[in-house]
């Protein structure tokens, strides 16, 4: 059994979820293992609302009328009640639990908080004094990267991938998440720039997972967010950062959701006003930099000098029109 909190859920969880963070209330999600499964390439039943597929089907998210069911093609289905509390995981016959774990904590969790109307950034963060600072990007952009390299610096992991925000607050404010980076290569670099090694696994999917420093206040207030843009072609060159305008922060905001696929148009009108709510009062940069293995040493400085962090948060300036 794993209890702990993740994004602001106290989760009660069969599968292994690889999260330290102890549960300080009543279970808000109950995930539970159920009948195996043969393994098909059906879309699920009813209303679709997500489909990504490729060179093969991905996954596919419907509403039945009674509940959802996130299907994971090849690994497991993810079967949601109406009430979006109690998740039943049907694996595959032969799939690895590490990997239903794995998209567990992922995909199926930010499904859930969306179709609870809660924003979801496809982002890590960490913890810099009382304020965060995100990374947003699609998969292999580098966030993972970034963390790890603010956590190397001293900064505290808030989370990895996954950031919930909570908009009631200007700005927003950042719920814990994971509390492991996910690194797709350079972990054992990354991880040598530590005074003290994290401890370090090889996830469900085959990743570096490497467990920094965890933040431990929730709801700092979300001061930046920077895209990174990782330039491979000079380790020498001085990073560049550029600070861009409210509607060009929401442009690309929206090229990096969470979730890929929706076919839910409320889902996606949803998605748009939550990002337009968050560049109302958050800083977004586009950042190219320098990129190893090995990585400049300077880097972390060179960022928090960029987003004003460096500096007391009074002296952060408007984000710009």
């Amino acid at each position: 059994m794993n209890i702990t909190k993740l994004y602001g859920l106290n989760l009660d969880s069969e599968l292994p979820l690889h999260q330290t963070r102890p549960a300080d209330g009543p279970t808000d999600v109950t995930i539970r293992l159920g009948a195996p499964m043969e393994a098909t390439e059906d879309v699920p039943p009813g209303r679709v609302l997500l489909h990504l597929d490729g060179d093969k089907q991905y996954y596919s998210a419907t509403d039945t009328g009674s509940g959802y069911l996130l299907r994971f093609y090849r690994t497991c289905d993810f079967e949601l009640d109406q009430d979006l509390t109690t998740v039943t995981v049907r694996l595959v016959h032969g799939a690895d639990p590490a990997r239903a774990g794995v998209l567990a904590a992922g995909t199926m969790l930010s499904f859930l908080l969306a179709m609870r109307g809660r924003p979801v950034l496809h982002a890590s963060a960490v913890q810099i004094g009382d304020s965060a600072l995100a990374f947003v990007g699609r998969s292999g952009m580098g966030k993972s990267t970034m963390a790890t390299l603010m956590c190397a610096d001293g900064a505290r992991l808030i989370t990895d991938d996954v950031l919930h925000l909570d908009l009631e607050a200007a700005p927003p404010r950042c719920h814990l998440g994971a509390t492991e980076v996910r690194l797709r290569k350079a972990a054992g670099d990354l991880a040598a720039r530590f005074t003290v090694p994290p401890v370090h696994r090889v996830t469900g999917d085959d990743r570096d997972a490497l467990a920094t420093r965890p933040a431990e206040t929730d709801r700092l207030p979300l001061r930046a967010i920077v895209i990174p843009a990782p330039d491979h072609s000079d380790q020498e060159r001085e990073p560049e950062f550029i600070r861009v305008s409210q509607r060009d922060a929401l442009l690309h905001l929206l090229m990096f959701p969470r979730i890929v696929g929706w076919e839910d148009p409320a889902a996606v009108d949803q998605q748009f006003q939550h990002l337009s709510d968050v560049v109302e009062t958050v800083p977004v940069y586009v950042a190219r930099l320098p990129w190893g293995p090995p990585f400049p040493t300077s880097i972390a400085a060179q960022v928090l000098a960029a987003v004003g962090l460096d500096q007391p948060v009074a002296s952060v300036s408007t984000p710009a029109r």
